[in-house]
């Protein structure tokens, strides 16, 4: 469950009486109607503070691996890995999509709230229960004898997690993402401490369980700190959440395993120091496009379902959402894939030199991944969460069939990584083509949307590897030219392709409006300094 401000406390015992009384919006909220503010502004926000908290986290967690991957082993780093998959994959049937149900809903009762939150909390209990009991399995698969006591501390978190307060899911009912930021990032910043702390002290993984255990205590405690509202036990309306979430469960578990099938491979034949590898290498390759991506298909869900039956509007904006995650998702993949061997000596150090040759393909894969994680959300806002479901199955399905028999006759990460990255890149094309069909678009609008950041990623690498095949020299400073000269070759392709289409609507031209005001703006203060 994820994260209703102090503002809405005074009030709180009038709104909130009975179950047929529904939730007011704060006074913030009110006010954005006379505010006039475009859908596109909401989106832009949104995902402008929903990046701000993931580059937090992601900042903390970026700067606790550097620090960690010296302190600690691989082996240390794939015991926690090992508990987490084992957890994940039973946790994920926690994902009912209760919160998602609460924000697409017109007006929901305090009947609805109890509901959700009377769900979240039995599901976690039991699950974390499963969780504890499944210890010995996790010992016994993996050869690591160590992860079952992980595990089990692992199953409490699970256990406690149903107890956050579901109060907060109207921070993104109301387009709140500035409270949503301060709500993610608080609990990280004491996870971040306790870690680094413990892991001076003890120098061994229990310090990455320290940090996992503190971050989720501190998620709860916030929740009711910040949030007045106080959930209790009801079942008034669980059929009713039930009939939009169960579909969100059944896709929510075959997205964990389509994220987790090639580390469960990996660990199954290489063991701890292997996983460990595997598991660092891809979230340094994964950590640039996920965690500026992520922040707008996340700020879509609750902005397309203000226009869900507006077809010409929610066509415009998903195109929209689509061209910037194209973006985003092109030139940190291909980047990451480019400069992966400095990137990693720089990062994480020689000891982590075996993971040089998963990084480009785990970068590549989960950019392509990223670029077709919208299609989901728009499934999920237009009421068709069941064909959201299947297609995610259908990924799941062509992944296993793929990469069980590398794992059982190949037996090398690598190949592993590889192979992650090409069933990707063809079972993309099939998403697209359904979610054409259900928004009425013309796949030649999709070609229109994607052919200039593609256009600009390839290239960026020739330029890149044409002078990389040229430098005698390797490290920091060969780094620091290709990220410049593959910055400035990208955005040149992407301004020269802008103004050669006309030069439409679209991060481009709000990038020279910028540029315009802030040229202005110096001028001014030229010409009248004491102003």
């Amino acid at each position: 469950m994820r994260r209703k401000n102090l503002s809405w406390a005074a009030s709180d015992a009038s709104r909130i009486t009975g179950s047929n009384v529904c939730l007011a919006p704060t006074k913030d909220t009110m006010a954005e109607p006379k505010k006039k503010r475009s859908l596109g502004f909401h989106l832009a926000r949104g995902s402008a503070w929903t990046m701000a908290s993931r580059w937090s986290v992601r900042l903390l967690g970026l700067v606790n691996t550097i620090v960690l991957a010296r302190l600690l082993t691989p082996a240390d780093f794939g015991i926690v890995a090992i508990a987490m998959i084992i957890a994940g994959a039973i946790e994920v049937f926690a994902q009912t999509g209760q919160l998602l149900a609460l924000i697409r809903l017109q007006a929901p009762t305090r009947a609805h709230y109890d509901s959700a939150w009377t769900v979240s909390l039995l599901l976690n209990l039991g699950l974390g229960a499963i969780i504890w009991l499944a210890a010995p399995v996790t010992a016994i698969y993996f050869h690591e004898p160590r992860a079952a006591a992980v595990v089990h501390v692992v199953a409490f978190r699970t256990m406690i997690g149903g107890l956050e307060n579901i109060g907060i899911v109207n921070f993104r009912r109301d387009l709140r993402f500035r409270a949503q930021f301060a709500y993610d990032a608080s609990p990280s910043f004491v996870s971040f401490a306790l870690t680094l702390i413990s892991a001076a002290i003890l120098r061994n993984y229990w310090a990455l369980v320290i940090g996992i255990m503190s971050q989720q205590i501190a998620a709860i405690a916030l929740s009711y700190i910040i949030e007045p509202y106080r959930p209790r036990i009801s079942f008034a309306k669980v059929r009713e959440i039930w009939s939009f979430s169960i579909w969100t469960l059944i896709r929510a578990v075959a997205f964990y395993l389509n994220t987790q099938v090639d580390k469960l491979a990996v660990g199954g034949f290489g063991g701890a120091a292997t996983m460990g590898r595997y598991e660092v290498a891809t979230d340094v390759g994964t950590s640039a496009t996920a965690e500026i991506n992520a922040p707008m298909i996340a700020t879509l869900f609750p902005v397309m379902a203000k226009i869900q039956h507006d077809h010409a509007k929610r066509r415009e904006l998903y195109l929209k959402v689509l061209y910037w995650s194209a973006l985003i998702c092109t030139s940190t993949a291909v980047g990451v894939a480019l400069v992966s061997n400095d990137m990693v000596d720089l990062v994480l150090g020689k000891q982590w030199g075996d993971v040089k040759p998963m990084l480009p393909w785990l970068a590549l894969a989960f950019g392509v991944l990223g670029l077709s994680s919208s299609v989901y959300s728009a499934f999920d806002v237009i009421g068709q969460p069941r064909t959201s479901a299947r297609l995610q199955w259908v990924r799941f399905a062509a992944l296993l069939c793929f990469i069980a028999p590398m794992a059982i006759f190949v037996r090398s990460a690598v190949v592993i990584a590889m192979t992650r990255f090409f069933v990707t890149l063809l079972i993309t094309p099939t998403l697209f083509m359904a979610l054409a069909r259900a928004l009425e678009l013309n796949l030649r609008d999709v070609f229109d949307t994607l052919w200039r950041p593609f256009a600009a990623s390839l290239a960026m690498s020739v330029v890149v590897l044409s002078c990389n095949a040229l430098l005698t020299f390797t490290g920091p400073l060969r780094l620091a030219l290709d990220i410049g000269l593959g910055a400035a070759t990208y955005a040149a392709v992407i301004m020269a392709t802008w103004a050669y289409c006309g030069r439409p609507e679209g991060p481009e031209a709000m990038l020279l409006t910028f540029f315009a005001g802030a040229r202005e703006r110096l001028q001014a203060l030229r010409n009248n300094p004491a102003a």
